[in-house]
């Protein structure tokens, strides 16, 4: 037997010598490597930490007796919150210990819908999609048929614009500004590539700032929008995917020294859920469907999700079953800022999936701007227009 325990040993030390190299290889340089699994954490979502107990505990049986997964004794607990504040592990959740040593494992604080909009899962939103380090590359010119069109602005704009005398305006001042951290995000209809990494330098979600930009100016919001190619600059700069926020971050520094009027930033993205989940149709017309995402990474976070749920609110009743609803993103879990500290007015959402059309999102965009303006004219009777700014959150 001591041989064969002998070649055993061996064989598991140059395994684990074989991996450590390779890991450090993936570590040299500038950029990490990042294994991200979708699958994974999805899948991980829908087990209970009784479950995963269990299972552990066949292997491990004195974890059985050490460790309580019912969240009413360890996570309610005093016990348990100072644990927890210690140790950043979740006694009522077995996932936050795992994910520290299983990659695409749940990590960190897990998300949580606020107001979860119609057939809403949260097991789709624990992990971001992976950055798509591919772009595609397009010299023909798009199709005709893939123009933007522009339909017919919402029930309540058109509303407005029956008497354009009373509709009220902010003038010459600019107060939202509309932005892109993935500005490459597309649309399999737009780029015919295949996977859920769907980029384009041109038809990409960028198109839809614009269009949201070009509504709000109409309904007398000052808008502008950011047209700054952010991958190309983190390409320019030898910087990786993980960097988008940090660069967008520093077009919104530049917008802001420019104009102090500035209160409102919106950062538009695409989402990576099938169509059946980003697609609704209200009165025969057709939208891609929103997500607002709140960082709880922000430490004035509350007023960001105060103002994500009066969106909502409106949205819900101007447009039911266009909002998802509004996912907080906890501190330790991805970016958990997103630029939001900024302001009380700032916002991710995203705007409908892969599987969504460029017009989709486009009609989405006008129904934005719509609820948008009720929000801040709302908001503006409330405050009075000579005491400021409206409502901050």
């Amino acid at each position: 037997m001591a041989p064969l325990i002998q070649r055993q040993f061996i064989i598991l030390s140059i395994l684990t010598a074989f991996l450590f190299v390779v890991t450090g290889l993936m570590s040299l340089g500038g950029n990490r490597v990042m294994i991200v699994s979708t699958a994974v954490q999805q899948a991980a979502a829908h087990v209970s930490s009784l479950h995963m107990l269990k299972w552990m505990g066949q292997e491990i049986p004195a974890l059985t007796d050490t460790v309580h997964a019912s969240t009413d004794r360890g996570a309610n607990s005093v016990t348990g919150f100072m644990f927890q504040l210690a140790t950043s592990i979740n006694p009522g959740d077995l996932r936050s210990l795992l994910g520290r040593e299983i990659p695409g494992l749940l990590t960190g604080e897990a998300p949580r819908f606020g107001n979860a909009g119609e057939g809403t899962a949260l097991a789709e939103h624990y992990a971001e999609y992976p950055p798509a380090p591919k772009q595609v590359i397009d010299a023909s010119p798009p199709a005709a048929n893939a123009e933007p069109a522009v339909e017919a602005t919402a029930p309540a704009a058109e509303d407005n614009k029956k008497d354009p005398a009373a509709r009220p305006t902010t003038g010459n001042k600019k107060i939202v500004y509309v932005y892109h951290s993935h500005n490459r995000e597309s649309w399999l209809s737009e780029t015919k590539q295949v996977g859920t990494s769907v980029n384009h330098p041109k038809r990409n979600i960028s198109l839809v700032g614009e269009h949201l930009a070009e509504k709000l100016n109409d309904l007398g919001i000052g808008a502008d929008v950011n047209r700054d190619d952010i991958y190309q600059r983190l390409l320019d700069k030898g910087r990786d995917y993980t960097h988008s926020y940090a660069e967008s971050l520093q077009a919104i520094r530049t917008a802001t020294e420019k104009n102090r009027e500035l209160h409102y930033f919106f950062d538009l993205h695409r989402d990576t859920l099938p169509r059946k989940e980003t697609t609704v149709t209200i009165k025969g017309k057709t939208y891609a469907r929103t997500l607002f995402v709140v960082g709880k990474r922000n430490k004035n976070y509350e007023k960001n999700e105060a103002f994500a749920d009066a969106l909502h609110q409106i949205m819900e009743k101007k447009y039911p079953g266009l909002s998802r609803g509004k996912l907080e993103k906890g501190a330790k879990t991805d970016h958990g800022e997103y630029n939001q500290s900024i302001s009380p007015g700032s916002l991710l959402i995203e705007i409908g999936g892969t599987e969504n059309t460029l017009q989709e999102s486009l009609n989405t965009a006008e129904a934005i701007a719509d609820v948008f303006a009720e929000y801040y004219w709302q908001a503006e009777k409330v405050t009075k227009p000579e005491t400021g700014p409206p409502a901050k959150g």
